[in-house]
């Protein structure tokens, strides 16, 4: 299953209401023609949908009306030594534990995935999600019924769900790109904790979790952690190709991809790669020559003007996996994601684990976020709006317990940043059809990382010598490094362009700017412009001066919008349906 919504009555003699059931099928796919599964027993009711990537399905029901469902892949223990073990067989699994108040194949899963469990004659729901949380699901409930989806937009677009603005949450938006812990932008609506179970019983909802990453003390590293992290990765690997002879990757100059790619080019006979760089970059030509070294079937698309505010450029992508395998073909692709800040502890910098150890946590949040771009922002809101964001922070570091204060950073970063870091594209899953493998949040991997101190790794130098234990040469070919990490040693084409330097040329920024200019322009238009938070004339002012070239305010414009966003979708625009 790729996505799934549903509800659930919290009085099992009261029947959900058709017309909320009507519309969570109205909204559940925006795809014309979309096949959807669904089950009715009146007090509970789901519906599902599935573009085909993992093959096996993903509901069951049984006999006695009990019904058990997962987007993703879980990835159980139980099935590491079965080359036919699918999700299928997870499902079962996971339907015959759960029904025994039994965690232990949650605890031992290492996949992405999220799912629901339901039992008639007890009339319990179960909502979970994997460790990290990467794969989202969205609850609201009042003192009645229960909603939930693995997509936001829908409980956004139900009239029966209350959209109360949360300041909070909507602040945390606009200053790191996503909420922190389980807020939303709306107050009622929150987005299920990585490992977390909420439990629906005898009309009352609650929450526990099911896997602790604190749990345990940490190991010395060396020479070791490198064997076991690589092991780990390679098993992750294979685990998720089941013996599939080939398969399809994002390769980029980067190391995460080239990681999969060179793990994969060991375990399968035929590899499709796709780069989506700018021409004439180290992103470009260094992931041209992995591809080269590997003999992968790679493939170059087109990042310019008209595509480049797509995410991993989804339009072009689906043009070129169609030509490739086939209209219909369902799309599946490996992903670096996650790498970099599992492996690489690219935003643990050395200022940051100083300041967790002296414990000034507020230090080590200004230190990886400047906070909210507040010069849009009334000034009689600005010191409230701008502390509310430091304030998120800090509360979610203080209730991480680790022996190492830089490791309990790193925790904060992949229990926020990295759990929402794919939220938009799982969002759209229904329309733009495409799933991700994902083998570095796989849990085992991660845990072979979060058991050592995190000073070996600052500065993706634990991930050099990770990526020498690879047997076919990935280290001896040219990457693109992170600035202030340690810099690439092999000899590299001159005159590329750098992506935190000169990544995209002049049209392209241009056209980056008239699109933000844009947005503020929609923004200023807007009917319930949130004129209690947002100054029109420095928005206005922001937006001409970017949109004329004389200074790039997109950043203070995306403030604007984020908070117009959400209010128009509560209060200032009475509950309108979500648009772009």
């Amino acid at each position: 299953m790729s996505f799934f919504a549903g509800a659930f009555s919290l009085d099992r003699n009261k029947p959900l209401s058709p017309q909320l059931c009507a519309d969570l099928r109205s909204h559940i796919s925006r795809h014309p023609g979309e096949p959807i599964a669904q089950v009715d027993s009146g007090a509970f009711f789901l519906l599902k949908g599935d573009v085909g990537a993992f093959a096996a399905p993903a509901l069951l029901q049984d006999a006695a009306g009990n019904v058990d469902a997962v987007a993703g892949e879980p990835l159980l223990r139980e099935g590491e030594s079965a080359p036919d073990w699918n999700r299928a067989r997870d499902l079962a699994l996971l339907q015959r534990q759960l029904g025994a108040s039994n965690w232990d194949a949650l605890a031992q899963s290492r996949g992405t995935f999220c799912g629901v469990h339901y039992e008639r004659e007890r009339h319990l729901l179960l909502l979970f999600v994997d460790k990290v949380g990467v794969r989202p699901l969205y609850v609201w409930h009042d003192e009645h019924v229960v909603v939930f989806s693995t997509a936001l937009r829908v409980l956004e677009a139900l009239p029966q769900v209350d959209k109360t603005f949360d300041v909070r949450g909507v602040t945390e938006i606009a200053a790191f790109g996503y909420p922190l812990g389980t807020r939303t932008g709306y107050s009622g609506i929150r987005m299920l904790a990585g490992a977390e179970v909420t439990r629906c019983l005898d009309g009352a909802v609650s929450h526990h979790n099911y896997w602790d990453w604190q749990a345990g003390s940490l190991e010395d590293g060396g020479a070791q952690a490198v064997e076991q992290c690589h092991g780990a990765f390679m098993d992750a690997l294979r685990r998720r190709q089941r013996g599939s002879p080939s398969a399809t990757c994002f390769l980029s100059g980067g190391l995460d991809s080239r990681a999969i790619v060179g793990g994969l080019a060991l375990i399968v006979g035929e590899l499709h790669t796709v780069n989506f760089a700018p021409d004439h970059t180290q992103d470009q030509v260094f992931a041209t020559l992995v591809a080269e070294k590997l003999n992968t079937r790679h493939a170059q698309l087109v990042t310019n003007a008209d595509n480049i505010d797509q995410g991993y450029r989804k339009a072009t992508l689906t043009r070129w996996l169609t030509e490739r395998f086939g209209a219909g073909s369902a799309a599946l692709i490996w992903s670096g994601d996650g790498g970099s800040v599992a492996l690489g502890h690219v935003y643990l910098s050395r200022p940051i684990v100083e300041a967790m150890r002296r414990g000034d946590r507020r230090e080590a949040v200004g230190l990886f976020n400047n906070g909210l771009p507040s010069g849009v922002v009334r000034p009689a809101m600005r010191e409230a709006l701008t502390a509310l964001s430091f304030q998120g922070a800090e509360e979610e570091l203080a209730a991480i317990a680790s022996a190492d204060p830089g490791r309990a950073f790193h925790l904060f970063l992949l229990q926020n940043d990295q759990r929402r870091h794919l939220a938009q594209h799982f969002e759209n899953l229904d329309s733009e059809r495409i799933e991700f493998q994902l083998p570095f949040f796989d849990a085992d991997f991660l845990a072979t990382i979060l058991r050592h101190p995190c000073e070996p790794y600052l500065q993706h130098r634990f991930y050099i010598d990770w990526l020498r234990a690879f047997p076919n040469g990935l280290a001896t070919l040219p990457w693109q490094a992170y600035p202030g990490h340690v810099p690439c040693d092999v000899a590299a084409p001159a005159g590329l362009k750098y992506q935190w330097e000169d990544y995209f040329d002049s049209a392209t920024v241009r056209q980056m700017r008239r699109n933000a200019a844009a947005r503020g322009k929609r923004v200023l238009g807007s009917r319930s412009f949130p004129r209690h938070l947002i100054s029109r004339n420095a928005l206005r002012a922001a937006v001409w001066m970017t949109r004329l070239g004389v200074r790039d305010y997109g950043y203070l414009i995306n403030t604007a919008y984020v908070y117009d966003k959400y209010w128009s979708m509560c209060d200032g625009g009475a509950g309108r349906t979500p648009g772009p």
